[in-house]
This record gives C-alpha cells, structure tokens and sequence, in this order.
C-alpha cells in the first residue's frame, strides 16, 4: 500500500524498529557470549564436581585397604627374622619342619590381626561386596589368608579362599585379582570384570605386598558395580543429558543407552579423535561438540582416581536453554514494545487520515463497479471538497453505466438478455461448477434451448417486420411460461432459458404450462405471423457426462433439433417429455 497513512505509519515504524532492532541485538549478542561462556563453564564444573564425588568415594575405598595394608606391613615387621634365617633353605634343599611349623604359628597370629582389622574397616565401608588377604603360596601353603563376602548373605561371611593352582595367571575371571596386583608392583584399580567365583559384576582395589623384592601377597576389597553405577546414573545434566563411564581406551562401562563395551567413537560423529584427546589428557577444558540421533551435544570429560573417564553430556539446546529464554523475554518485550507504538501510532494516523481512506475505498468500489459507495464526510478542507466532488461523479456513472449496461446486455427487439448476457451466465455456471465439484456436490440447473419454427417462411412471405412481430409474441409467450428465470436471444431466432432453484425442480411443470401458454396464444392469433410455433429441448446437469454449461446447452440443442423434426413431420407426441428432453 502506497497511501499517505501507510507511509508516514511504515516511516515512523521503520524508525522506532531499527532502534528497537539495534539495542535487541547488542544486548542478545552480548547475553549470548556471556550464555555461551557461563553454559560451558557450568558443564565443566559438573563434570569436575562429579569427579570430585566419585572420587571420594573411592578414596574411602583406597584409604580402607591403605589402612590394612600399611597395618599388614607393620605387622610384618618381624619377618627380618624370617629373612635372617627363619626362611631358607636348609642344607637338604628345603624349610625344616621346626621353622615351617614357626613361621605357621607366626602367620596364624598375624592373620587374625589383620582380618580383625579389615571386618571393622569393611563394615563401615560403602558397597563393599567383598574384602580379602591372600598371601603368597611361596609363603606359606598352610595359612594362605582369609576371604569375606556379604553377596550371598546380609552380613560379611567368611568363605572359601580360590585356589590359585586351578587357574592360569592371564584368567582374570578368576585370578586377575591377585595376578595383576603383582604384575604392577603398585596398589592398583581393576576395570569392571565378572568376578567368576563370586559370580557378580564388581570393581577391584588391590594392593600388593612386598618386603623387599620378596613377594608377600595381597589385600584387596571389591565394590558393587551397581554401587559405582548408581553415582553415576543419578548425577543430573539439565533435562536429557546423562552422564556415563568409558575405559582409558574409549570402551563403554556405563552408558544409560548402549550397552557396555560399545565403542566410545561410534556413539556419534567427530568423537574418534576424542578418544585419542582422553588418553592424553586428564580432563578437556573445552567443549567437545558432537552429533547423535541427529541432535547437536556437548561433552566434557575428567579422570576418576582409578583411572576411568567420566563423561558428562548434554543437547546444546538445552545447555543454551537459560539465555535463549532470556534473549525471548528481550525479543517479547521489543515486540509489545512494537506493538504497542504500532496500535497507537496506526491510532492517531487513522484518525488523520480516515476521511481520505474512505475516499480511496470508494475509488476501488468504483474501479471494480460497485457505485454504492457511501462518503459521508463534508468537512471543508481540500478532502471534503473532494469527496462531494466525487458524490457527484459517481451519481453521474450511475446513469451513464446502467444505460450501457441496458444496451449492452439486452436485446433491442425483444428486451430479453441478449448473447453477450449469455456467455457471463455461462461463466458464472462453470464457476459453479467447478466449486461444487470440489465440494463433492453437484448443482441443480437445468436449460430449456427453443427455436422459433416458420420464421424465414414469415420474414420471406410477409415481410421482416411482420417477422419481428413474430419474434417479439414468441418471446413474449416465453417470458410468460418462466416468470422467474432468465430469457436470453442467442440467435435469431433462438432463445434459452435457464431454469435453477425452485424452477428448475419444477422444470417439468412449467414445460405444460409453456405449451399451454402457446395453445392459449394461437387461439387469440388472427395472421400467419401471430401464430407461434417453437421446437423445445430440455437437458438438466449431470455430472457423469456434463463438464461445463456449454455440455449441457449441446445436449439441450439437439433435443431441441429432435423436436423440430417431429413437428415438422407432424407427430402427435412432440410435445411429451421424452420428445423434448423434459426426462433429463
């Protein structure tokens, strides 16, 4: 729209939009910056923080088996003795029964400390399945050490040690426990594994002993997978995200949807190199950004003190979530700002410029040829004078454009609707037409196609204005039989009627009175020229064969043809329903 309201309003608006516009997006910018920068921040700190409680918790189980170690290897201090001589080989090659039979009663006692010690430092020790002290079988084969577990039973229970000999050293179902402690020289945390004589799922601390290079053995404890996992499961990353466990090597542990031992790299796209980034480093201090289930996510990662990854994650949409929502309050305070300034300032210009906006509406009624238009102001300012100018032009175009029209559409001689009336009636009917099909209806009319018999045998004996004569009363006689429908002369001496709504469901009806309109009209006749003598087809719509009006005038035209060839050869049934389409 070009009008003068629209351009001072869209200019005024343009104005207050770009400022609006201009401190929007300096403020989002910023917020989202500042989003970006506290959202990762606060992915690395729950990533840090969780590391931190699971750590503590694992501490309590390295400071439990610490505590017994170190009281084990105090203990042992008296094995200087041993290796002074208590332990050795005899001049036979072997350990005399008297110093075996010593170093028995020595191992006896010292068991019993520490298994004293470790019951009261396992019972207070969180998800612990199972704590145990296994010497080494070069030590002793009489006092090989203790095992207690709580998996089958509600309290710790002591049962029977694994004997060593029945497995080999890389069965880590059954004795990696002890064997790779001593492998490592150092305390160490196994990786998740199935506990084959326990028969359970489990975490392992284990701490080798040694005096010297002399193998002593080793106390460890084992911790419920659940235990760990439940730390795990339970730590909140905003709506969806989750947190998960994967080995040194990218090997799943615990993820909530993939199952253990998947391939950390084929979780999602452009995690391969993350990988080889957590081997190498301890924690990431920035995001790492990937892509699973076709939705964006953010990860962070830190290392637990027994060497696994924990993995934090979450959909970058969610991560972003609280200064989105801040930048939509920005974003809906500027549009009822907007909107605000736009009611009232589209307000006042409404009230400046209301009575030329009505003058414009009327100028497209009038383009468009609706001459009703109302203008009612007659204020003394250039727009009134104006507007009653304009009054006046369109009280002129009334009369000028209904004469045209009444010359245009109406046919001189018989003052009925004339052929160009006719092809708008068509236009308008295939309208219909198509609207109703696209409704699933169909629409009821029906046309009546006559042709004035004799005419040229008139026009040819009597001369044309007696044939005009005859033009005008069969017309006449038309007009009388369908009071309610349009009459239109397409030819010289053809006419149609359109039959719809009520005379269309009472088309039957009015063909009789037609023809008795005739016969009344021919009884009154006196000349040639005064008798009328008009063959008649009748054909209503039918979807199934009828595309068009112009179908159906076809079809009417040549029953209309069938008629005229009746009366000629002057059969009694021409005027029945079936000899003039009235069935249709």
């Amino acid at each position: 729209m070009h009008s003068i309201r629209a351009k001072i309003t869209l200019t005024t608006m343009a104005a207050i939009l770009v400022c609006v516009l201009a401190i929007g997006s300096g403020s989002i910018l910023s917020i989202k910056a500042e989003g970006d920068r506290n959202s990762t921040e606060m992915m690395r700190l729950l990533c840090q923080t969780s590391c931190d409680s699971i750590d503590k918790y694992l501490d309590s189980i390295e400071q439990s088996v610490d505590l017994v170690s170190r009281y084990a290897m105090a203990d042992f201090d008296t094995l200087e003795l041993v290796k002074a001589g208590l332990i050795g080989s005899d001049e036979a090659g072997g350990m005399s029964e008297g110093r075996r039979a010593a170093l028995d009663a020595y191992l006896a006692g010292h068991l019993h400390a520490v298994e004293s010690l470790f019951s009261s430092v396992a019972g207070s020790t969180n998800g612990a399945l199972a704590f145990y002290y296994r010497l080494s079988p070069e030590i002793s084969e009489e006092q090989a050490g203790f095992l207690y577990t709580n998996i089958h039973s509600p309290v710790m229970t002591k049962v029977p040690l694994t004997d060593l000999s029945a497995y080999e050293p890389d069965d880590v179902e059954h004795v990696g426990w002890y064997y790779i402690p001593q492998a490592n020289g150092v305390p160490t945390w196994i990786d998740p594994y199935y506990n084959a004589n326990l028969g359970i799922r489990m975490f392992s601390y284990v701490t080798p002993l040694y005096c010297g290079d002399v193998f002593l053995g080793v106390i460890g404890m084992d911790i419920s997978y659940e235990t760990l996992v439940s730390q795990i499961r339970n730590i909140r990353v905003f709506d969806t995200g989750y947190a998960c466990l994967v080995t040194r090597d990218g090997s799943i542990i615990y993820h909530p949807q993939l199952e253990s031992g998947t391939r950390f790299a084929e979780v999602g796209s452009r995690l391969a190199a993350t990988v080889g980034e957590m081997e190498e480093e301890e924690h990431n201090t920035e995001p790492i950004f990937y892509t699973r289930k076709r939705q964006e996510r953010q990860m962070f990662f830190g290392t637990l003190s027994n060497g696994l990854k924990l993995l934090v994650t979450a959909p970058v949409s969610e991560i972003n979530a609280p200064w989105l929502r801040l930048m939509n309050r920005i974003g809906l305070v500027g549009f009822v700002i907007i909107l605000v300034l736009t009611a009232f300032i589209t307000y006042w210009m409404q009230r400046i410029t209301e009575p030329l906006k009505r003058l414009t509406e009327a100028s497209k009624d009038l383009a468009q040829g609706r001459y009703d238009v109302k203008l009612d102001y007659n204020g003394m300012d250039e727009v009134g004078i104006l507007t009653a100018s304009f009054r006046q032009l369109v009280e002129h175009l009334k009369v000028y454009i209904g004469d045209l029209n009444s010359k245009a559409y109406r046919d001189a001689m018989t003052g009925v609707r004339n052929k160009g009336a006719y092809a708008l009636a068509e236009r308008k009917l295939d309208d219909e037409i198509r609207f109703a099909a696209e409704q699933g209806e169909t629409p009821g009319f029906a046309m009546v196609m006559m042709d004035c018999n004799d005419l040229k045998t008139v026009n040819d004996t009597y001369g044309h204005d007696k044939g005009d004569i005859y033009l005008r009363k069969a017309c006449g006689v038309v007009c009388t039989a369908f009071p309610h429908s349009p009459v239109f002369r397409t030819g010289g001496d053809e006419f149609v009627v359109l039959l719809q709504g009520e005379a269309y469901e009472q088309r039957r009806e009015l063909m009789k009175g037609f023809y008795a309109d005739v016969d009344k009209a021919n009884a009154r006749a006196g000349e040639p020229w005064e008798f009328v003598h008009i063959a008649v087809g009748v054909a209503a719509f039918d979807p199934a064969t009828d595309q068009s009006a112009e179908s159906v005038l076809r079809r009417a035209d040549e029953l209309m043809y069938e008629n005229k060839k009746m009366l000629k050869a002057g059969r009694a049934d021409a005027r029945s329903s079936e000899a003039n389409g009235g069935r249709a």
